[in-house]
């Protein structure tokens, strides 16, 4: 995965001098690049947690993997920006601008991460 990451990243600067890297467009050469680097980070952490066996400081992101597709149309149903603010509004304020955006941000993933957690300690779970 890694030999293929890195190959594919060197194609993408090649492929770069004639087809720029462009996100908005899709381009061929922005597929490389991102691929490469995709394939070098999930062989990075495949290593890491499973065949070193570093599992413990995953558990955050393993809470919202168990759950990914429901907190991913969540937003359809539940008002997030509405729940963060209601818990955390006095927060941004007292941070201010330019700083509260972001405080907002992490609140709001804090809040997710919250109710993905109550539905992975009951076993709740989504499944396509």
């Amino acid at each position: 995965m890694a030999i293929v990451g890195v190959v594919l990243l060197g194609l993408a600067q090649l492929w770069n001098l004639d087809f720029p890297i462009n996100k908005n467009l899709w381009s061929s050469s922005f597929v490389f690049h991102v691929g490469g680097i995709s394939l070098l980070l999930m062989s990075f952490f495949y290593y890491v947690i499973d065949v070193l066996g570093y599992k413990k400081w995953a558990f955050f992101f393993k809470v919202i993997g168990m759950n990914s597709i429901l907190i991913y149309i969540s937003g359809v149903f539940i008002n997030w920006a509405y729940t963060t603010t209601a818990f955390f509004g006095w927060l941004v304020q007292l941070v201010g601008e330019p700083y509260g955006i972001v405080v907002l941000g992490v609140c709001t993933i804090f809040v997710k991460w919250v109710f993905l957690y109550l539905l992975y300690k009951k076993k709740i779970f989504l499944r396509v």
